[in-house]
């Protein structure tokens, strides 16, 4: 906050900085625009130049070799092949018959095999133009005979490095401008400011306590004019603060003066009453000689607010000087009644506090009267059961805290089977006697906390909150009131003389797993009450008809889960973590992530069984088996000499992190596997953070102390609460590969990297960037002090003992980067977690 405060200061801090700035960022920002656009059209017409380039060097070769196509002669053609390679940028060129069978190609294990991707027609055609690759296919004529293709493929080496030159020039303009308009800002500010600075300089030193300084500044401009009027006010002010010292203690004597008709009373520093007016009487029924001494919380306390909120009171008098709010007393009968009161401290010349002084408004009349105006705006007149509007703004509460506590609720749409038919025959009397019975009845099916309320007519809705975080489990829950309901409802009413029966339909939907406009749940739950009608009536029914169905393949995932720990179908997937640049990169360890080998599904990944096995409590045993065979792993590599110092990264569950014995099984294992607790990572998410942050902090310390150490995955994407970094015991950020994948392209992007890197460097922490694919990516990471990397560009996940193999080549990427190698690293990065 202060290094933030220091740079606004420095950019902002009077005006001709200001004046600096606005225009060097005017300036500069129209540069960029039109940078931007000379580049961009540069990199097309680039572009375009280079594909005409290809097409001609295609047919050139095509023409070239039609001779030799036709002879069928291979040396012939092999050799014009290579000769095309001598060409810039030429990665591949392929000879073809018509049929596709090769003839010739640069690489000699595809002679005599047959390509499949043949152009249509017989003209020339662009098969690719990636950024990496352009491919051109070219017929082969002989007297306007087709004889076969011609296919080259050219990388973007030398467009990419005159793009790059351009927008080095492009740079190299815009800085430029940028610093003739700050040197002209610069003089044309101080020009204007040097005679403001003179003002500012005389009140700062009449604020530090030197009230005799004076502006001098001649002329007649508005900066003379404001200078006099300026050194008036201080001649003004002098004055009135010689008259304010001099009535004073008048000034205290009158601002105890309180004969009103709302009551006031003086108390000294101590609380005890010194003084009351004739209003304290009146309303509180306590005469003065009876009050005198005695401390206002003994006399009119009414036991109706705790401790907490007499220190809250006091602790905003200690610091603001004042309290106001409502508060409840009693009066000498005992009868309680709400007030206003405002309570001052009154302090002496030395700052001492010596009385308050408290004011106190009787407002009984104005609270029973928002209680009968809150009564009739939100409650039903009939049957007193809340109403629409109040269900639906307890309806928006539930649903916050449903996705706060993530626990179930559910809505049950009530209707009444014919009840038109019953109000006509009985009448409108009776059928409003009927409606307060169904009232009495519904209350009495669910708990205190729950909410029944009466939208109109003879619809009622049932909120229930606080049901199971499981869906199966909830509709369940949900299912048991709606039948409770629909017995109660099916009980004789006595109406006067006549008894009638009358029967419900209840619709149920479910609601907190998703974020939703407040209207939504009451748009299921009524489709669902008009499901129930046309299943016959007197009956239930639940809005979502595949409920049963994904409960059925919930419960089979689970037990596949269970049986999957059992016979050893999980296995540890490593992705290798890379520190440094170039021919000074090593891998220092790896981030182990599970995946599931099913036998008959086969590779499952995480996304499809981890938020199962989050909901059912499955992931605490399958984050111990990780631990498990992480620290055995570790055990084995301690033999390997190349991997003795390697390091394992895990990711813990919120819920596995705070089960009691957590700390005591990661130093089991450790001591088990007979490694050191250095090599073993731990990340966490903060996510885990919202419950009980002081807990995870003596954890991990705890852990800490024995070498364990820790990384905050996914930094950025979730609350990223700085207080966070600053109390946990951290040694490693990761950055989120969302920001990575585009920071060379999104400002946003690059601005977030930049600033989650500044702020782990100045807090002494390692920056682990997730996600990167390209060598450009990371070369951008290291300029912004990011040294440590992690993605496809060294290495997809891979099984164990096929990373031990491929080991020694994780880092060829930033040695030698082909077309070929990067889009076959794209293309797995889009394919594997």
């Amino acid at each position: 906050m202060n290094s933030r405060y220091s740079i606004k200061k420095l950019v902002l801090g009077n005006l001709r900085r200001q004046l600096v700035a606005g225009m060097a960022l005017v300036v500069s920002l129209m540069m960029i625009m039109l940078v931007w656009q000379w580049g961009s059209r540069q990199h097309s017409d680039l572009k375009e130049q280079q594909t005409a380039q290809a097409v001609a060097l295609a047919e050139s070769i095509a023409l070239s070799s039609s001779v030799w196509v036709a002879a069928r002669d291979i040396a012939g053609l092999q050799e014009i092949v290579n000769s095309s390679l001598n060409y810039p940028d030429v990665r591949f060129v392929i000879l073809m018959d018509r049929r596709g069978q090769v003839l010739a190609h640069t690489s000699s294990e595809f002679l005599g095999k047959y390509m499949t991707d043949l152009p249509a027609g017989t003209r020339t055609k662009v098969m690719q133009n990636a950024n990496s690759l352009l491919d051109i296919a070219s017929p082969v004529m002989l007297d306007r005979q087709h004889l076969g293709w011609v296919r080259i493929g050219l990388g973007r080496t030398q467009l990419d490095a005159r793009i790059e030159q351009l927008l080095l020039s492009g740079l190299l303009y815009l800085a430029s401008g940028a610093l003739m308009i700050v040197f002209f800002a610069s003089i044309t500010g101080r020009y204007f400011t040097r005679r403001l600075s003179a003002i500012s300089k005389v009140a700062e030193a009449v604020r530090s306590g030197d009230t005799h300084r004076r502006v001098e500044i001649g002329g007649s401009d508005e900066a003379a004019s404001l200078a006099r009027e300026f050194n008036t006010m201080l001649d003004t002010l002098q004055k009135r603060e010689s008259e304010l010292l001099q009535s004073q203690d008048a000034l205290r004597i009158a601002a105890t003066a309180f004969e009103s008709n709302d009551v006031m009373f003086v108390c000294d520093a101590e609380w005890q009453i010194l003084q009351v007016n004739h209003a304290f009487e009146r309303v509180t029924g306590y005469s003065p000689e009876y009050a005198m001494g005695k401390k206002p919380r003994e006399l009119l306390g009414s036991n109706l607010q705790d401790q907490s909120f007499y220190d809250a009171m006091n602790e905003s008098i200690r610091l603001h000087g004042s309290w106001q709010g409502e508060i409840w007393d009693r009066r000498s009968s005992g009868e309680t009644f709400p007030a206003w009161s405002t309570i001052t401290a009154v302090k002496n010349k030395a700052g001492d506090l010596t009385h308050y002084v408290a004011n106190l408004t009787d407002f009984s009349l104005r609270k029973a009267a928002e209680n009968e105006i809150k009564t009739l705006v939100y409650y039903d007149a009939l049957t007193m059961l809340p109403n629409r509007r109040l269900l639906m703004d307890r309806l928006a509460t539930a649903l916050r805290n449903a996705l706060v506590q993530q626990r179930l609720g559910a809505l049950l749409f009530v209707d009444l089977d014919d009840f038109k038919t019953l109000n006509d025959t009985l009448g409108h009397h009776q059928g409003d006697r009927l409606l307060q019975q169904v009232a009495e009845r519904l209350l009495g099916c669910v708990r205190g906390a729950d909410t029944v309320a009466r939208l109109g007519g003879d619809e009622f809705v049932v909120m229930l909150e606080g049901l199971s975080d499981d869906r199966p489990d909830a509709a369940v829950q949900a299912q048991a009131v709606a039948t409770k309901i629909i017995v109660a409802l099916n009980e004789p009413y006595e109406l006067g003389t006549a008894v009638r029966n009358s029967t419900p339909s209840v619709g149920i939907t479910l609601f907190g797993d998703q974020d939703e406009m407040i209207d939504e749940p009451l748009k299921r739950a009524d489709l669902a009450m008009y499901q129930a009608k046309a299943a016959g009536r007197n009956t239930s029914r639940m809005f979502d008809p595949q409920t049963q169905a994904a409960v059925t393949l919930r419960s089979e995932l689970e037990s596949a889960m269970r049986m999957a720990l059992d016979k050893a179908q999980f296995a540890l997937y490593l992705q290798p973590q890379v520190s440094g640049l170039q021919d000074k990169a090593k891998v220092t360890g790896a981030e182990a992530l599970i995946r599931w080998q099913h036998p008959t599904k086969g590779l499952i990944s995480p996304v499809e069984f981890i938020g199962v096995a989050e909901d059912s409590g499955m992931i605490v045993p399958i984050g111990q088996w990780v631990l498990h065979t992480a620290c055995q792993q570790l055990a084995r590599w301690s033999e390997v000499p190349v991997l003795a110092d390697s390091t394992i990264a895990i990711n813990v569950s919120a819920k596995q992190f705070h089960q009691p014995s957590f700390v005591q099984e990661v130093l089991q294992e450790l001591a088990f596997a007979d490694v050191p607790a250095s090599r073993l990572k731990i990340e966490i998410t903060e996510s885990m953070l919202i419950s009980n942050v002081d807990e995870v902090v003596h954890r991990m310390e705890e852990l800490q102390q024995h070498g364990v150490g820790f990384a905050m995955d996914d930094f950025g994407t979730g609350y990223s609460s700085l207080t966070y970094l600053k109390r946990l015991p951290l040694d490693v950020v990761k950055i989120d590969q969302s920001f990575v994948r585009d920071v060379l392209v999104d400002g946003n992007d690059a601005a977030i990297v930049n600033m989650i890197v500044a702020l782990a460097n100045s807090l002494g922490l390692n920056v682990v960037a997730e996600g990167v694919e390209t060598t450009e990516q990371m070369q951008y990471l290291a300029r912004q002090g990011c040294h440590n990397f992690q993605g496809y560009l060294f290495s997809k996940p891979l099984p164990v003992a096929e990373f031990e193999q491929e080991l020694s080549r994780f880092i060829e990427p930033l040695r030698t980067t082909s077309a070929a190698t990067v889009d076959a690293t794209r293309s797995g990065a889009s394919a594997t977690l």
